[in-house]
């Protein structure tokens, strides 16, 4: 068996950082306005202390995960599914994947400093390529805070009081920000591909304003692009179980669709299901997803893009490898926040100081249980 690296590196799969082989975006995948965000919330910077986040070279790749999914638990006497074949199809149609990551790189006097930055890479004629945008830095702090929450569409007013503890709710919403600019660029710049996103198609969240995501699906459907949006992890149960224990036992390739009764407990308002919900097992060893199916699109066309990405991409384990390479060229290495920890600090002048171990100033070197972060 073929180690699916050894696949990416040979004859007839390559993978390159050129834009010449058919994505030609219709602007910057790294907007401006979240440009001049980063610079103007970092000139408060200058002169400050920065405590930096401890990482180890041993860590390979350092991430913040932030899951705001709805959970939603099914009580249903009907949950016997019938499982739906897809027949996997090799095409000439691109597959391309998008995903993007967020980190906490340190803390100042002030507030926090946290880092983005997106990849999107694309399979075309049996080759992978791929581009980034960024890394770009924000330095949040009180003063920043108001200026950041209302361009990035939060009420100020709920941060006034408690914005450090809202830390992880202004991360997240930069990074989703990010995110769906570049799904828009990439649906509007690819035709008749198969897009891949990470995470599902539930908006009406926060940080996933309805009008937002069914713009990017109506660029895709006006292109000729499929949106399939897969997710690691879902809170989805039915009848106590996990959604995607359902397809553990069937033998793949093969969909369930579970959009029926998972719609039924939805409310119209204010989250909204944009996309079929389906439990996917794509390989045999594979593990098991939850697959949105943008709901604009055929119920039967959905499944032939599917099969289409079945037939042409690697599925080690069951998951697209466009998608897992885009995850990985977006992740941050514990290499990389260091070296963005070194660029702030030459470039704003701050000094570098280590977090006060409260611990070892009261115990010295019996205080070697580890610090609560």
């Amino acid at each position: 068996m073929v180690h699916r690296t050894q696949d990416i590196v040979s004859e007839y799969s390559k993978m390159s950082s050129s834009l010449s082989n058919g994505f030609e975006p219709d602007s910057s995948l790294m907007p401006d306005f979240l440009v001049d965000l980063s610079n103007s919330s970092m000139k408060a910077l200058s002169g400050d202390r920065f405590r930096p986040r401890e990482v180890s070279l041993l860590e390979f790749r350092v991430e913040d995960y932030s899951d705001t999914e709805p959970a939603l638990v099914i009580n249903s006497e009907e949950a016997e599914f019938q499982p739906i074949r897809i027949e996997a199809k090799s095409g000439e149609n691109p597959i391309a994947a998008i995903d993007v990551s967020s980190i906490k790189t340190g803390e100042t006097e002030e507030g926090f400093i946290c880092a983005v930055r997106g990849a999107v890479v694309w399979k075309d004629n049996g080759s992978y390529y791929y581009v980034r945008c960024g890394p770009l830095t924000f330095h949040v702090t009180a003063k920043t805070n108001e200026h950041l929450t209302r361009a990035l569409g939060f009420q100020h007013s709920a941060f006034l009081s408690s914005w450090p503890t809202m830390f992880p709710q202004i991360l997240s919403r930069i990074r989703n920000v990010l995110e769906r600019w570049v799904q828009r660029i990439v649906c509007s710049s690819f035709k008749n591909a198969t897009v891949l996103f990470d995470g599902s198609l539930t908006a009406g969240t926060p940080d996933n304003p309805v009008r937002y995501v069914q713009a990017i699906l109506n660029l895709a459907k006006e292109r000729g692009n499929t949106v399939l949006a897969f997710s690691k992890a879902t809170k989805l149960c039915i009848s106590g179980r996990n959604i995607t224990d359902y397809v553990r036992e069937l033998q793949p390739p093969c969909l369930l669709d579970v959009d029926s009764i998972v719609s039924k407990q939805f409310s119209p308002n204010p989250i909204r299901l944009l996309g079929r919900v389906h439990v996917a097992k794509l390989d045999v060893v594979g593990f098991t997803f939850r697959l949105d199916i943008d709901r604009q699109i055929l119920q039967e066309n959905g499944y032939q893009a599917v099969g289409q990405l079945v037939g042409s991409d690697i599925l080690d384990h069951g998951y697209p490898e466009t998608l897992r390479l885009a995850h990985i060229l977006s992740t941050f290495t514990a290499n990389e926040i260091i070296g963005i920890q070194r660029f702030i600090s030459r470039t704003y002048g701050i000094q570098i100081t280590p977090k006060l171990s409260l611990r070892k100033s009261l115990f010295g070197p019996f205080g070697t249980s580890r610090e609560v972060a």
